[in-house]
């Protein structure tokens, strides 16, 4: 501004415009890995690795972040920890990348959204990850701690001793083997145990009903009550009566009187007379059962005995003695001594509390007799829960301890606080979870129940608001048992009782009555609400038995798990508990509908979840009639006598008599599919029974009687089970079609469908509602669909581009290449050179995506070089080089058969590296692994225009040797490139990476894939145009909007020759020129803004060809 007082007015106008230096090697790694993978230490989630990030591009700084961004690479390994080399499943860009960052400051990482775990082999259909926070219990690897007990003499191997047993175990998965509860009798062989968890009911949703676990045996039967071959529960009045009490000697008796329990017997006929008494006479009322098991006399109790002679220490006994009149029988001619003889017991303790069963105790037992040892050692019990994390992605472990009840797990858990100091989402299992017991009808059973802490701190129950129809009016009882911090069991209970007035004063009535009765940690207060809490101070258990008018039921709803309704922490007792009601922090799992399996539960797979079905033994193939397609026996008379369980699928030829899947002679039709090279699968052949000759079936025919369909036609054997896997075998003979079958009205009789949705080797997607159920389907007679399974696999692998399937590895591979590209060519974030600088470009290991890299650049402005790989498992012979290079197989795009992308900045390279991955593995990378680390080694010591090849610039540090994989074998094969090799590469456009001896490896080469003979031919040149085009868009950037006359014009053409000046004394130039004048700039140019820069350079050569001529002269002559 103008001074209008005597001063000084400073002003700066900034003319020190320069041009800035490029970032440096910044390359652009475009990757494929799993999904939800945890961070290097294990702690969290890598967040570059979830799903709602992927194609976000990540600028990375160094090795540290990179693995915490994208967790540690992983390369596959079989089950005896040998490397997979090759598998479509190593992350081969993360270790690229990783590499990189060894001698790099920066890369830009782009996750491709696919989950390569989702691509690991599975023969069964996956499901999504559960639920946070889904409980399980580990079914397979819990131990039930089952002690069998012989009650044979000592000097009897075994007497005397306890047997553990391990139980069949059932569940959900096992629908089919349980009956209302108990293991169907074809399960199981006898004296087997089984341990039933169900909890699922004929809807498939979780029934509370059905939350315990039970424990069963399977009987040989008494003759009599309990039936040979039927499971019977451990503990109850069947498993009682399903051991002999006594077991008598031979029966000899002809004469006399005996008594069993006070009731005497007359012997006066045969055993079997004997038997009909006995059972006529005391079955129905004491449970006892006789019978003859060959000559001799056995006595059966059902537990169910009251005090037999009044005497309540011989409870479930058989008591043998005197018979109550003359004559007196012999005792050793019936077999059986005067004793008492105690019934099975099934006895539930820790291992310390070992149970009296010997003959020398006071109450010996029977063989048969069971301890179910409720603590780990010596075969003792113990239960696996887990829960799952969605934070880390595992399964948390968690002690699951056994106890008879909630007040002896908070007695074992916090003795100190009495369980005010019990974690929330502890876990224990309740045994005898009916908590039955006597020597009765509902005797103790072995049944359990679990338990989770669902709260801490004070255990409470809020009632409703307290109104005049609460209670009754009129006197009110209940009475409270409570748990003190001292002891397992709960106290005697003490009586409350309070008289109702029918008014919300009710509430301070009953509340009051509590607080008066002499609790030790009970106490109630009133809400301001106007309800009534009841607690136990510490944490603990307390018990209710409602009495007079029943004013806890009025007041309280039991919580219900089935529902999720009732008041919080009340529950009903069990049906064989003394009390109405449970109050307790101790929630059933079953409120969390936990799942018991042997393998850890999945939920339903989520919308676009892949399945690969390693399994290429499942083949379905159905055949055209000439109006729709079969089922491939339902096609003739003849076919009917196919192969009975499908397609022949072997690696070894079938033989004429034996080859079909039962050992009978091959017929007219049958097919085989070859093993013999899973690089080529299928190879398909369909036996001729005239000529009785195997005739290969043309797999790239879609067009012919005698070729083949590759698409989706069924998954089930109807609509309504069509997304359940019906087996190969039903196929045969059913004809359902999915409505996406193929359209048979396009196709000849006699072509052959390969059903992909049913048949291995191929990977899926799963579709959520992909069925209409408004629609008719088509494909199987117009068929209303209303009824149908709403979701499908689809085939996400698709075939290839002769037609035939993708199978194995190239259906893993097709399905993440189709993952990279998308990636490459819709990220936005990739296509932004402002504000995401990189000079590089590479997808390791994936030459499919070449093109796309390709054209990915030219968005960019031609901004960076590519580096792109060639096939793994490209053998090094001349014949196989130049067949790939050349294209002779004519391909349609860059694959493992050929290469066809051609472009000025673009570099291939050959062979691949041998390396090691993080955790020390053997490991075979692309070439680009070993040329991106290459580069910028380059560059460090040098600039982008020195050629990254040769001894000086070109040496590999990341890998120890070079090759390929042989396609047969699937084992790397080391090559050093000779002479004739390198030659035809170089032809080719491809540059070689060989070894030297006394030099180690080197990349030998530096062409690009130009098309025509250009400057533009060889890399460091390329490479030098990327930085003049980036420098020189920041050079002219600063002029944008400047005055278009001369003294513009001038200052553009001088910083552009002192940016190329700079470039000729650092090599990168022989010479330039630079016209910026009104030669270029006419006035027509300017009229439109627009300022002309004519450069023209001469890029300096590197060498690649030395020819030395050497002349032999004589002596004397130089």
């Amino acid at each position: 501004m103008a001074l209008t007082s005597p001063g000084v007015e400073v002003t700066v106008i900034d003319e020190s415009f320069y041009t800035p230096a490029e970032p440096g090697t910044t390359p652009l790694i475009v990757i494929a890995s799993s999904q939800d993978k945890l961070n290097a230490a294990g702690t969290a989630t890598a967040a570059g690795t979830l799903k709602a990030n992927a194609g976000k591009a990540y600028k990375v700084t160094s090795q540290k972040e990179l693995v915490d961004l994208f967790g540690v690479p992983t390369f596959k390994k079989t089950a005896s920890n040998t490397p997979i080399h090759g598998s479509e499943l190593n992350e081969y860009g993360l270790l690229s990348a990783y590499s990189l960052l060894g001698v790099s400051n920066s890369a830009f990482i782009v996750r491709a959204d696919v989950d390569l775990d989702e691509l690991q082999g599975s023969s069964t259909a996956p499901g999504a990850n559960p639920a946070d926070g889904k409980w399980w219990i580990n079914s397979g690897s819990t131990a039930f701690g089952i002690q069998e007990w012989n009650g044979a003499a000592v000097t009897t191997t075994g007497g005397q001793k306890f047997a553990a047993k391990t139980p069949i175990v059932l569940t959900d998965a096992d629908i089919s083997k349980i009956d209302n509860g108990a293991p169907k009798t074809s399960v199981g062989a006898i004296g087997d145990y089984a341990v039933v968890f169900e909890t699922v009911d004929g809807s498939g949703s979780f029934s509370a009903s059905k939350e315990n676990a039970t424990m069963w045996y399977k009987s040989a039967g008494n003759g009599s009550t309990v039936t040979q071959g039927n499971w019977v529960k451990v503990g109850s009045n069947d498993w009682s009566a399903s051991h002999p009490t006594i077991v008598g000697d031979t029966f000899s008796a002809t004469a006399g009187n005996f008594s069993i329990n006070g009731t005497n017997f007359t012997v006066s006929g045969t055993l079997d007379d004997l038997v009909v008494a006995i059972n006529g006479a005391i079955t129905e009322t004491q449970g006892i059962v006789a019978r003859n098991v060959s000559g001799r006399l056995y006595l059966y109790s059902d537990g169910s005995l009251d005090d037999g002679i009044g005497d309540s220490s011989k409870s479930n006994a058989i008591i043998i003695d005197d018979g109550l009149s003359s004559p007196q029988i012999t005792f050793s001619e019936l077999g059986i001594s005067k004793a008492t003889y105690y019934g099975p017991q099934l006895h539930i303790d820790a291992h310390t509390n070992v149970p009296e069963f010997k003959t020398g105790d006071t109450t010996p037992r029977p063989t048969g007799s069971v301890w179910v040892k409720t603590t780990e050692p010596n075969n003792g019990a113990r239960w696996r829960a887990s829960k799952w994390s969605a934070a880390t992605l595992s399964w948390v472990a968690y002690t699951a301890p056994l106890y008879a009840n909630n007040s002896s797990a908070v007695y074992a858990l916090d003795k100190a606080g009495g369980g005010v100091n019990i974690p929330t989402d502890s876990i224990y299992v309740q045994t005898n979870a009916e908590e039955n017991s006597g020597y009765d009808t509902t005797p103790m059973t072995a049944s359990f129940r679990a338990f989770r802490r669902a709260a801490t701190g004070v255990t409470k129950i809020t009632s409703a608001v307290v109104d005049a129809s609460t209670f009754t009016v009129g006197g009110n009882t209940f009475t409270i048992a409570e748990s003190i911090k001292t002891s397992a069991a709960l106290n005697a209970g003490v009586s409350v009782s309070f008289t109702a007035a029918g008014n919300a004063n009710d509430a301070s009535l009953i509340a009051g009555a509590i607080n008066s009765a002499g609790f030790t940690n009970i106490e109630a207060a009133v809400t301001t609400s106007n309800a009534v809490e009841i607690f136990h101070k510490l944490g603990g258990e307390f018990r209710i038995t409602d009495g007079t008018n029943t004013p806890i039921g009025s007041a309280y709803t039991a919580y219900s798990i089935n529902t999720g309704l009732g008041t919080a922490n009340f529950y009903a007792a069990p049906t064989g508990a003394s009390e109405n009601y449970v109050v307790s922090n101790w929630k059933p799992l079953a409120a969390d509908n936990f799942a018991a399996s042997s393998n850890a539960p999945l939920a339903e797979p989520a919308d676009g979840q892949l399945w690969y079905n390693p399994e290429f033994s499942d083949v379905d193939i159905m055949i055209h009639n000439g109006t729709t397609w079969k089922g491939y026996q339902n096609y003739s008379s003849g076919y009917a006598n196919c192969s009975p369980l499908g397609p022949i699928v072997s690696a070894t030829e079938p033989n004429a008599t034996t080859g079909q899947s039962d050992g009978t002679a091959l017929v007219d039709g049958d097919l085989w599919i070859s093993t013999a090279s899973l690089e080529d699968f299928p190879t398909i052949y369909r036996w001729d029974g005239n000529n009785l000759a195997w005739v290969l079936v043309d797999k790239t025919d879609q067009t012919s009687e005698d070729g083949i369909l590759f698409a989706d036609a069924r998954y089930g054997l109807a609509g309504s089970t069509g997304n359940t896997a019906a087996t190969i075998k039903d196929l045969l003979t059913n004809d359902y079609l999915d409505p996406d079958a193929p359209d048979p009205a396009l196709y000849p009789k006699g072509m052959l469908l390969w059903n992909l949705r049913r048949s291995g080797g191929n990977v899926k997607k799963y579709n959520n509602n992909y069925i209409d159920l408004t629609a008719d389907n088509t494909r199987n007679g117009d068929e209303a669909m209303t009824s149908y399974a709403t979701d499908r696999w689809s085939t996400q692998s698709g075939n290839q581009e002769d037609g035939s399937g993708s199978f194995g590895r190239h259906a893993q591979r097709m399905v993440v290449t189709q993952a990279l590209k998308s990636a490459i060519d819709t990220s936005s974030e990739i296509r932004d050179e402002e504000t995401r600088n990189f000079n590089l470009i590479s997808c390791p290991g994936y030459t499919e995506t070449m093109s796309n890299l390709v054209n990915l650049n030219i968005d960019r402005g031609l901004t960076a070089f590519v580096i792109g790989d060639t096939p793994l498992r490209l053998a090094s012979d001349a014949t196989s080089l130049l067949a790939y290079g050349s294209n002779s197989a004519l391909v349609v795009d860059n694959n493992d058969d050929g290469l066809v992308t051609y472009d000025e900045y673009l570099g291939a390279f050959y062979p691949n590296g041998f390396t090691t991955d993080l955790g020390g593995a053997n490991a075979v990378v692309p070439a680009s692994h070993m040329m991106m680390r290459t580069i910028a080694l380059s560059d460090q010591v040098s600039f982008p225009w020195f050629a990254p090849a040769g001894t000086r610039r070109g040496g590999i540090s990341n890998a120890t040797s070079v090759g390929y994989i042989d396609a047969a074998t699937g084992e790397f094969q080391t090559v050093a490139l000779n002479e004739g090799q390198r030659d035809t590469l170089y032809g080719l456009k491809i540059n070689p990476i060989t070894f030297f001896n006394g030099v180690g490896l080197v990349n030998y080469g530096q062409k690009t894939r130009a098309r025509n003979a250009s400057a533009l031919d060889r890399i460091n040149v390329a490479r030098l145009v990327v930085y003049l085009r980036s420098q020189l868009n920041k050079l002219a950037r600063p002029y944008i909007f400047e005055p278009n006359d001369k003294i513009t014009r001038d200052e553009v053409k001088q910083a552009v020759e002192s940016l190329l000046l700079e470039l000729v004394g650092l090599r990168a130039l022989y010479d330039f020129a630079v016209v910026c004048d009104e030669t270029n700039n006419t006035p027509a140019r300017i009229d439109r803004n627009e300022l002309y820069v004519d450069i023209a350079i001469e890029p300096i050569k590197a060498i690649e060809f030395i020819y030395i001529p050497l002349r032999v002269k004589n002596t004397g002559e130089i």
